[in-house]
């Protein structure tokens, strides 16, 4: 490993993940920063001697691979929050395609949580490397999801109109049949 393969590393994956979760909240979290810093902290040691190329760069593609570990668990908290937000609409998920719709959506967000459950445990197997992967791809998944549900505007919105007339309706026989039940019971009683 060698200062090069950091600074390759850095640009493809850790720039990338960083501003996604920078993006999301309009903020870098603390955790992120600090393992950029120590990263930065052992490239340092290289430059000014204290240690060579190769353990340089290992150590701060270590902080740096931490830092993205980080990042994941931050997307997948973020998007555990979309999906809350999401959850919590008024509307009848049901109507859109038939119900296929929301079944897909809980089957997929389920096969994210279940990856990332891997992943978590391939980190507590000091497996970094593989929970690397791992999380690699529970965050394809997520952007893979948000895509196919969180961006579906148009028909949400449909449904969105649907359950709401759908409520109104009821809400309006209800009312009436509410009356008429009274009247009949009045009638009765009288």
């Amino acid at each position: 490993m060698q200062i090069k393969d950091v600074f390759e590393f850095y640009q493809k994956y850790t720039k990338p993940i960083y501003a996604e979760i920078e993006a999301k909240r309009n903020q870098i979290p603390v955790e992120l920063l600090f393992e950029t810093y120590a990263s930065f902290d052992h490239l340092k040691r290289y430059y000014l001697n204290e240690d060579s190329d190769k353990e340089s760069g290992f150590k701060a593609l270590s902080h740096l691979k931490r830092g993205i570990l980080d990042a994941f668990k931050l997307k997948l908290k973020y998007f555990h929050d979309d999906l809350e937000k999401f959850l919590s609409l008024k509307i009848d998920f049901e109507l859109i395609d038939n119900g296929a719709f929301i079944k897909n959506f809980h089957k997929e967000r389920n096969e994210i949580y279940k990856i990332a459950k891997v992943a978590r445990l391939n980190e507590s197997k000091k497996d970094i490397d593989e929970a690397f992967e791992k999380w690699y791809e529970v965050s394809v998944k997520i952007d893979e999801f948000e895509k196919k549900y969180f961006n579906k505007l148009d028909k949400i919105e449909w449904a969105k109109k649907k359950t709401f007339s759908w409520i109104n309706k009821d809400s309006i026989r209800g009312f009436i049949i509410g009356i008429i039940s009274s009247l009949v019971v009045w009638l009765i009683t009288k």
